[in-house]
């Protein structure tokens, strides 16, 4: 027998060769969710801003809406005063007591409420007449200014920066006005305009009535129901004393300085929250210098030889205002019309002429802003 050598041996058997697909399983998951998680913030950002340009849509269209409405305020208030022309009442006069002059209360136009008023702005102080025809001060007037900035506690001075945005020169009224190298030294540069004012509101540009300076921005507020800014391609726009404020009348002339609360036709102080229309519902509205208290007529003026007369009964011959400085009908106008809906609030100034035959033209028109 042949004996046979049994060696130990150990038998292992052999690993499968990895081939990678637990791995690949993994990332193909991982992939597919990467791509559904994508999907969805892709959907959702596509239904997010198509929500977005639907509301803007709606918006537009509410906006849109508004603004006709607005329009056809407008036109209401300019058939208003086309109708008071053609009615001559008073001797064709315009006061307060015309229609024009009431306040619209919230009238509601389907889903939206519209209220507005019409502002007489030949009740009001004319920047625009500071200068004459040639670009230069224009005398009367600046004192009349000067006067009405006195009356209403604010630096007298500041009448001679306003000059000087106005006038055509640039050379600045000494010793407080401004021109080019005031302006070019703000911190945000700009020239003086050296040109009529064109709105109320660029007031607030010249030296004095900054709205960055709290004091300054206070003196704007408290002028800015006494001024206006009218064309004077035709002259100085002269002021209708059946609308003036009390303070306008006192500044006529240092004659009409104690006089103006007796004389005005205004029997509340509603003129002070100008540019907002008079509150008709306010049962409680403040009287001017106590005159409700007073037993006064208050029927205007049906000219302006009875405005003097009452001025001055005893006929001093003191100078009650400048030679063609003063009126009793006017024809210029500011028309506000506000109105609210859902999602939207507008409020739209239109600046109206009427000429001599009662036909109306809107000069200008801005909206939320003066």
């Amino acid at each position: 027998m042949t004996k046979r050598n049994h060696q130990l041996s150990f038998y292992t058997k052999p690993a499968p060769l990895y081939d990678g697909r637990p791995a690949q399983q993994g990332i193909a998951i991982i992939t597919v969710l990467l791509v559904i998680a994508l999907a969805t913030i892709t959907v959702a950002s596509l239904a997010g801003r198509q929500h977005i340009d639907i509301q803007r849509e709606v918006n537009e269209a509410g906006l849109q809406q508004a603004r006709s409405l607005a329009i056809s305020g407008e036109r209401f208030a300019a058939v208003l005063l086309y109708r008071d022309f053609q009615d001559g009442d008073r001797e064709n006069t315009d006061s307060l007591e015309d229609d024009w002059a009431q306040t619209l209360p919230p009238v509601p136009v389907g889903n939206a409420t519209l209220t507005g008023c019409v502002v007489d702005m030949q009740g009001k102080f004319n920047l625009n007449n500071l200068v004459n025809a040639e670009g230069q001060a224009n005398v009367p007037y600046v004192e009349q200014f000067t006067r009405l900035l006195q009356v209403l506690n604010i630096d007298a001075s500041k009448a001679q920066a306003v000059v000087d945005w106005i006038d055509t020169d640039v050379n600045a009224t000494l010793p407080d006005g401004a021109e080019d190298d005031y302006y070019t030294g703000l911190e945000v540069p700009y020239r003086a305009a050296n040109a009529g004012i064109s709105s109320i509101s660029e007031l607030q540009l010249v030296k004095g009535f900054s709205p960055s300076v709290e004091e300054e921005q206070a003196d704007y507020e408290l002028l800015v129901p006494h001024v206006t800014a009218l064309p004077i391609e035709f002259g100085e726009v002269p002021l209708n004393v059946n609308t003036a404020t009390p303070e306008l009348l006192s500044s006529l002339s240092d004659f009409m300085r104690e006089l103006g609360p007796e004389l005005s036709r205004w029997d509340t102080n509603a003129y002070q929250d100008y540019p907002v229309c008079e509150n008709i519902f306010d049962l409680e509205a403040e009287d001017v210098e106590g005159t409700l208290t007073q037993e006064r007529d208050f029927d205007p003026y049906l000219s302006t030889l009875l405005f003097e007369d009452e001025a001055d009964p005893g006929q001093t011959g003191e100078e009650i205002a400048a030679p063609g400085s003063i009126t009793v009908s006017s024809n210029y106008f500011q028309v506000r019309i506000d109105i609210g809906m859902e999602g939207v609030a507008l409020s739209q100034y239109a600046l109206m002429e009427r000429d001599e035959q009662g036909q109306i033209r809107v000069l200008s028109r801005s909206r939320d802003a003066l």
